[in-house]
Order: C-alpha cells, then structure tokens, then sequence
C-alpha cells in the first residue's frame, strides 16, 4: 500500500517524477494559452522565463529564511514585486499545480493556505516553477516595439 501523499513529490531538475511533471505542465500550458501569452503580463510586456525562474527561486529563498507560515508569510508575500513578473509566476505555479493534482484550475496563493500543506511541498512548487520557467520560458524579453506615428 502507497502511503506516500501524491502532494509530496520532490522537484529536482534531475527526478523522472519531476521531468513528467514538467511535461504535463507544458501540454497544459499549450492548451490554455495562444503561445506565447503565458509569458506577457497585464500591461502586455513581455517577460522572460530566466525573470520569473529568478524571482520563483528568491521568493524560495526567502520563504527558507523567514520561515514559511500559512495565512501569516507565505506565497504572496514572498512572490511579491512588480506586476508582470508576479502575475507570471502566478500562472506558472498554477501550471504546476495543476500538472501534479490533475486539477483544471488552482490559485497558488489558495493552494499556499491549505491546512495540509507543508514547507517541503511549498518549495517544491517553487523550484519546480523555476526550473519549468527556465526550460519553457523565452529566452529574452524586451519592451514591445511601439510605432512613433501611426499613418491614417
């Protein structure tokens, strides 16, 4: 009998669990978003992947040193920062969490408060967030081109 809980997996850039969690989380990032709007915040700039695997792995960082508590410190307060980069990383988690659980749909900071939920699995999510934004993220991201003068 398995008596190991499916929410305990450890992500590491070299585990078989973690390479299919990471592939599962790209088919459903191909399915819910017209490549490559997961990766363009609400102000419609784009950001890189290496941006939000940079912000995933201090948001972990920070979490590991102050000290994960649920409802107190934890996922929105680590993940805080400019909105583009947020809301992206946001999606990410999601895209995560819904690869593991199966689910259609998850907030990460609902997820984050959940009574079951532990600092293990919290950064798990975390570095397996930034090793998926690192391996399916663009490489670079710049200010979208606007036209100096639009002709009539």
């Amino acid at each position: 009998m398995n008596t190991t809980s499916p929410n305990t997996t450890s992500v590491t850039a070299d585990s078989a669990p973690a390479e299919a969690l990471l592939a599962r989380a790209a088919e459903l990032a191909a399915s819910w978003y017209t490549d490559p709007q997961l990766w363009f915040g609400p102000t419609g700039s784009p950001v890189a992947g290496s941006q939000v695997a940079a912000h995933l792995e201090a948001a972990a960082s920070v979490l590991q040193r102050e000290g994960w508590q649920p409802r107190t410190f934890g996922l929105e307060e680590a993940l805080d920062g400019p909105m583009d980069l947020v809301t992206i990383s946001h999606r990410v988690l999601e895209l995560i969490i819904c690869a593991h659980t199966g689910a259609g749909a998850a907030s990460p900071m609902l997820w984050d408060r959940a009574p079951e939920r532990t600092p293990e699995q919290v950064q798990g999510l975390l570095r397996g967030g930034a090793l998926y934004a690192r391996r399916y993220g663009p490489a670079a991201a710049g200010p979208a081109e606007w036209p100096t003068t639009i002709a009539a």
